[in-house]
């Protein structure tokens, strides 16, 4: 039963252990702000606390709701038990499809083409890195293999996050082996250095 809840009667699970990372709680309290667009929140009767409801999905979206000052949120209601609760609280925020790699780079690089991608990162949870790279891919499929740019490039986009220092690091160091072995970017420097270690596994360091 689908219901617009104050958010008064909301209230958070004790037992909810699903939390989100800094960068992806701004990038949908933007989201909830400039957009309006939000995923319903799954809440059940409370058990202890009459005309309350306990939140069992959604308790980033309740905070930023908060946050920016709405007073009530679209919830769907659920008539479960502690028991029942605990366990869709166990799975609600793990049970979810995982997307196609492939799928996901051809609509990103459809949205680079009609968005800029200062605006993508607000609303994305890629990083502008990762953008910043995958808008170069069909530049640099079209300059390695002329008359052949409408192939998808037999490349695989690798993210991970990497804190202020570690991206220092990591960039010093891929900018240095990409000048010792002349090679033309980021990408091509790290696949050396992996090659590098496979090939001298024991040595502390690469030289």
């Amino acid at each position: 039963m689908y219901e617009n809840l104050p958010l008064d009667a909301l209230m958070p699970n004790p037992e909810n252990s699903n939390r989100i990372s800094r960068c992806l709680r701004k990038k949908l309290r933007h989201n909830i702000r400039e957009v309006g667009l939000y995923e319903t929140l799954t809440v059940r009767p409370h058990p202890q606390m009459k005309g309350k409801f306990e939140v069992l999905n959604g308790h980033a979206r309740l905070d930023v709701l908060r946050e920016i000052g709405i007073g009530s949120a679209k919830c769907d209601i659920w008539e479960v038990n502690d028991s029942r609760a605990r366990l869709f609280l166990a799975i609600l925020n793990k049970l979810r499809g995982s997307e196609v790699p492939e799928l996901r780079m051809s609509l990103l690089l459809k949205l680079l083409q009609e968005v800029p991608r200062e605006q993508l990162v607000a609303h994305l949870p890629e990083t502008a890195s990762y953008l910043e790279q995958l808008e170069r891919l069909p530049t640099e499929a079209q300059r390695l293999e002329p008359g052949a740019a409408a192939e998808k490039p037999d490349v695989t986009i690798v993210e991970f996050y990497l804190t202020a220092d570690q991206h220092r690091t990591v960039s010093e160091a891929l900018e240095r082996v990409r000048q010792r072995f002349g090679l033309a970017d980021s990408s091509q420097a790290l696949a050396k250095l992996a090659g590098l270690y496979l090939e001298h596994p024991n040595s502390p360091s690469v030289h």
